[in-house]
C-alpha cells in the first residue's frame, strides 16, 4: 500500500451545483495543503486528503481529511 496526497478544488456550474475539479496528487501531505490553501483563493470550497492505496490490486483505503475550506460535499 502506498499513500496518495489528493487535493480537489469545487466550483458553481450551472444552475449554481457544486461541480468537481480535477482533482490532482502530490508526493507529501505538506504540499497538498500547500497547494489546497491556494487553490482556495479562487475556489468554491477545496479539500486536502490522504488516501491508502493500492492500484494494482485495486484496494484503497478510507480517505482521511488533511485540510477542508469553503463548500466541499462530503466524501
Amino acid at each position: 500500500m502506498e499513500t496518495q496526497y489528493i487535493v480537489q478544488g469545487f466550483e458553481t456550474g450551472k444552475r449554481g451545483k457544486v461541480v468537481a475539479m480535477p482533482a490532482v496528487a502530490y508526493k507529501t501531505a505538506e504540499e497538498a495543503c500547500r497547494r489546497a490553501e491556494r487553490l482556495a483563493e479562487t475556489c468554491l470550497g477545496v479539500i486536502a486528503f490522504e488516501q491508502s492505496a493500492d492500484p494494482e490490486a485495486g484496494e484503497w483505503g478510507d480517505p482521511v481529511v488533511l485540510l477542508s475550506i469553503g463548500d466541499v460535499p462530503e466524501l
